[in-house]
């Protein structure tokens, strides 16, 4: 089941049920000549409950598909590793992991300097003097879980299922891009 292409009903703590529907099924169903954030306040103007619009992958920026081609040990630090990853570049991308569960061939998510993750920017750096142009990323610093994408709970960086495109953004692959307005369904629906 993918992210954004469901319907979800939650049961919060005051016991109000939200449901939250993707602005693109939204459009695909009804004629709709506004933007989300409009069509919010015009639900709510009819008496519909927005509790938000949420902007999916909206703190996740310059994240791509690579995958390991090499693997080498840092020279100066038993714990860290020298990845060279295909990011759909001419060059391979150098980045320095301490990783233990990471392998030539596997396909995972890499942010590139500069990039932005919802905990905050990603520069390129030296670990223990070897230049990293980035970072591999785990579920948990894309803001995912287990229930979200297969493996995005593991402790380690995300292993991406199948053969992704390299280069691809990862907020199209996790379909983590597009607007999804979060309705209230009232007791009465």
């Amino acid at each position: 089941m993918e992210r954004t292409d469901c319907f979800r009903i939650e049961t919060h703590r005051k016991r109000i049920r939200y449901m939250l529907a993707p602005y693109r099924w939204i459009c695909d169903y009804a004629d709709v000549k506004s933007d989300p954030h409009t069509l919010a306040d015009k639900m709510v103007m009819t008496g519909n409950g927005v509790e938000e619009v949420v902007e999916l992958g909206g703190n996740i920026r310059n994240v791509v598909v690579g995958r390991i081609e090499k693997i080498t040990k840092h020279p100066d630090a038993d714990k860290l590793q020298i990845c060279m990853i295909d990011v759909g570049d001419e060059d391979l991308l150098q980045i320095v992991t301490g990783a233990d569960n990471v392998f030539e061939g596997a396909c995972v998510p890499v942010a590139k300097a500069p990039a932005m993750l919802p905990a905050g920017p990603i520069k390129k750096g030296r670990l223990r003097g070897v230049e990293s142009f980035g970072m591999l990323c785990s579920g948990g610093e894309l803001n995912l879980k287990e229930e979200d994408y297969p493996g995005a709970g593991v402790n380690g960086i995300m292993i991406l299922a199948g053969e992704p495109a390299v280069g691809m953004d990862i907020r199209e692959l996790l379909h983590l891009s597009g607007t999804v307005i979060d309705f209230e369904v009232g007791a009465n629906r």
